[in-house]
Formats: structure tokens, sequence, C-alpha cells
């Protein structure tokens, strides 16, 4: 069971962020579609910033939810792997999506 909820908090980050990357390249014509895209990208952040938290704490359980040291080591790694998905996968979809558009053009 906790393997299944290691692979959908793995699967909802990347998919949140897809999603906000996707709403980031949009072109906005008016203030008022700008405010709708933040106010979609707000919960979004949330949910990113949740599962920053919960990925880390869910490989812990995985091994056992050992207490001293080993809880540091254990959450340093998996947090700065989990940052540093977010922020490859983050820049993999930025140029995806840029040279989509510019392919369009």
């Amino acid at each position: 069971m906790n393997w299944l909820l290691l692979i959908l908090g793995i699967i909802l980050l990347l998919l949140t962020v897809r999603t906000l990357a996707c709403l980031e390249k949009k072109k906005n014509k008016s203030l008022l579609i700008e405010i709708k895209q933040n106010l979609k990208m707000v919960p979004l952040g949330i949910v990113l910033m949740f599962l920053i938290a919960y990925i880390p704490y869910q490989i812990w359980v995985l091994f056992g939810s050992p207490v001293g040291w080993e809880i540091l080591y254990i959450f340093g790694v998996s947090g700065v792997i989990t940052i540093s998905i977010c922020f490859w996968f983050y820049s993999n979809q930025i140029k995806k999506i840029t040279s989509d558009l510019d392919k369009i053009n």
C-alpha cells in the first residue's frame, strides 16, 4: 500500500508540475484572464508543496520509520532528489512547450 501511495504521489507531482508549466506559458490577452490563470495556479502550488513534503515522508515510512540520525539522511536525500526532479521536469516541460510554440509560429 505504501508503494502505491508513493507512486501515486510521484505521478501527481509530475502532473502538477506539467500543468503549472502549461499554465505559465499561456499568452494572456487581458487582465481578467491573467487573474483566472493565477487563481488556477495557487491551488496547484499548494498541492506541489504538499507533495514535496509527502514524498520524503512516504519514503521514510517505506524504510521502516526509523528514529535517530537515519531520519535526517532519509528526509535530506529524498527531499533533495524530489526537488531536483521537480526542477528538471519543469525545465523540460518549458523547453518542450516553447519548441512546440516555435513550430506553430
